[in-house]
């Protein structure tokens, strides 16, 4: 498709590569979304392990997993200075007209203290909210069939998801300049790292989202602070984009499976 078509991302929407794509949008670079599912021979084709997502640049270098695509692209497009551009899923193109004043603070600048605290964070995210916490409830409730299922192992993880939510979520308190209620009435929440939104946002909601969908939203759902922040952060243009766009794969997904 020539070049500028840009890299591919390689991932079903509806998992984590939804973080990727909305990382992409964020940045309003020109790129193809190609919706496959873990293990298929796409996704093994790029990586031995077969999961997703995946990147691939145009010159074929290939990149998976979600921390170091989202870190990849950050550092790569930190100098972006293009008021337009196009982001395409299958042969829909659709143009976005952004302001990119704020896209270098997507990933901070290596070798600084914000970047050493972002790095903190989006390994909390990972290893600690992520794996020890949702995964498990995927892996062993969920998808129990192909990895047994384990209920204790996911009371556990439901406990453990809650106990580092609590100290993250005592991380944006640190970062509000006022309190949750005021937060939630201004309309100006904290992010993760401080006031200004970042790549360790877009995992965080995703989190968050995730743990909604399977009921262990319970401790937070009614937190005034959360609430406010999770609206912020869902009406940005770039997540909006990236939502409808997953939503319009899956419909045209299912509408495919109807007709075989």
């Amino acid at each position: 498709m020539g070049s500028r078509c840009g890299p591919k991302l390689i991932g079903t929407g509806n998992s984590r590569a939804f973080r990727c794509l909305w990382m992409l949008e964020e940045l309003g670079i020109p790129y193809r979304y190609v919706p496959v599912m873990p293990q298929s021979e796409v996704a093994k084709q790029y990586n031995p392990l077969g999961k997703i997502p995946i990147l691939v640049e145009e010159d074929g270098f290939c990149l998976y997993e979600t921390s170091a695509i989202i870190n990849y692209l950050g550092d790569k497009h930190r100098s972006s200075s293009s008021s337009s551009s196009s982001s395409s899923s299958g042969n829909n193109t659709t143009t976005n007209n952004n302001n990119n004043s704020y896209y270098n603070n997507l990933v901070p600048p290596v070798g600084t203290k914000e970047r050493g605290l972002y790095e903190q964070t989006m390994s909390v995210l990972a290893t600690e909210l992520d794996t020890q916490g949702l995964w498990i409830h995927r892996k062993h409730e969920a998808m129990g069939e192909h990895f047994t299922y384990i209920p204790d192992a996911v009371e556990h993880a439901r406990k453990y998801f809650h106990k580092t939510n609590r100290m993250l979520l005592r991380q944006l308190n640190d970062n509000n300049s006022g309190t949750a209620a005021a937060a939630a009435v201004d309309g100006n929440p904290s992010y993760l790292l401080g006031s200004t939104f970042t790549a360790a946002d877009i995992v965080y909601v995703h989190c968050l989202d995730w743990s909604k969908m399977i009921g262990w939203d319970d401790k937070w759902k009614d937190d005034a602070t959360l609430a406010n922040y999770m609206r912020v952060c869902k009406s940005r243009e770039a997540y909006l984009r990236t939502r409808a766009m997953i939503k319009e794969d899956t419909t045209k997904s299912r509408r495919n499976r109807s007709n075989l």
